[in-house]
């Protein structure tokens, strides 16, 4: 199989489409047209998120800002998926990974990437904490990762955390035990509560008498005590 071999826009678009008839998958459709299966796959995302614009003509030496690849690395991060990030963006796979090696390594130096926080060990977090970290990130422009370092948490979690607040406002970051302590309790619940409220005031009363028969069966024995040691000197 020759990996270099080149194909116009027009062949690229035609395997696609025999592809989306269903007849054939993408290994088997890339033994016979001569490529890799992973670039039909790149071919037919970016088809279905660009049409045939995707297979648009650009020139061989086209350049990107840093800006550009700034963008198309956090949609990378906050959607997943090389290909999906591929077709969004008509980039090649290839040097996309170049990017994504550049952007943790550090050398794409004009902006902060903070590849820590992509790597970072999650961890616990209650309601409130929750909420404080949604506001200082909304607050802070959405920089998801400034917010991530601030509070020590995966970017993705950051991510997500905002996201759906954004979709469901606070019960969106309420975790099950927060949500059900937020919903009002039904009759069964309230009889519930209420038995297991008379059921430790009955054991508190218990104990309350134990203690005060306690009391009496000392100050008895004292009293015995006492009376002995005066017959006792009579």
């Amino acid at each position: 199989m020759d990996k270099r071999k080149k194909f116009t826009k027009e062949e690229k678009i035609k395997i696609v489409k025999k592809y989306l008839e269903g007849n054939m998958g993408c290994t088997s459709l890339a033994r016979e047209v001569g490529c890799n299966k992973t670039t039909i796959s790149c071919w037919v995302t970016g088809y279905k998120e660009n049409g045939e614009d995707f297979f648009r003509d650009t020139t061989r030496h086209r350049t990107y800002t840093i800006e550009f690849k700034k963008q198309v690395v956090d949609y990378y991060f906050e959607n997943g998926g090389i290909n999906k990030t591929s077709a969004k963006f008509s980039i090649g796979i290839n040097m996309l990974l170049r990017w994504l090696k550049e952007y943790k390594s550090g050398i794409l130096t004009e902006w902060n990437p903070m590849p820590e926080v992509y790597s970072m060990k999650g961890r616990r977090t209650t309601y409130e904490e929750r909420k404080e970290i949604v506001h200082y990130c909304l607050a802070h422009d959405n920089n998801y990762k400034e917010t991530a370092k601030v509070y020590s948490l995966p970017y993705s979690r950051v991510y997500a955390m905002v996201q759906a607040y954004i979709k469901n406002g606070d019960e969106g970051i309420m975790d099950a035990k927060t949500r059900k302590a937020q919903q009002p309790l039904t009759e069964i619940e309230k009889l519930q509560q209420e038995n297991e409220r008379l059921k430790k005031e009955l054991e508190l009363e218990k104990l309350k008498r134990e203690l005060v028969q306690k009391k009496i069966s000392l100050e008895e024995e004292r009293l015995q005590d006492f009376k002995k040691k005066t017959r006792t000197k009579r």
